[in-house]
């Protein structure tokens, strides 16, 4: 397998789509359906890439890209925040999250591949 990537989404629609078409590209992808599951991922298994949902119950996606900071090992893992509703939040308010980058779920599937190959090159 290639590249490992953690993605948290509690939505299971979306986890089985990104699974698939990121696999298909040869990434492994371990799934987490809520913040403390992804914290948890990332200690047991250390990434090359997270992509965490914004809008999740419990720890939300900012909430859970700082409690992935404070991990050895995760420090310089790049996290990208996907959500609904980017205008919620300004750019900085992601980058003081602990976030590399974000991105519109509405961007669609290849974007979202780019967006993961300029992360995993």
């Amino acid at each position: 397998m290639g590249k490992r990537i953690l993605y948290i989404e509690d939505n299971p629609k979306d986890q089985r789509l990104v699974q698939k078409v990121l696999s298909t590209h040869g990434y492994e992808v371990i799934l987490a359906d809520d913040g403390a599951g992804g914290v948890a991922l990332a200690k047991e298994q250390t990434p090359d890439l997270i992509l965490v949902d914004v809008q999740m119950p419990g720890l939300n996606g900012l909430e859970t890209a700082r409690e992935l900071r404070t991990i050895e090992g995760c420090a310089d893992v790049p996290i990208v925040a996907l959500t609904a509703y980017a205008e919620q939040y300004t750019r900085q308010r992601y980058l003081d999250a602990g976030c590399t980058d974000y991105q519109q779920k509405q961007a669609g599937i290849k974007p979202l591949l780019a967006l993961v190959q300029r992360y995993l090159a």
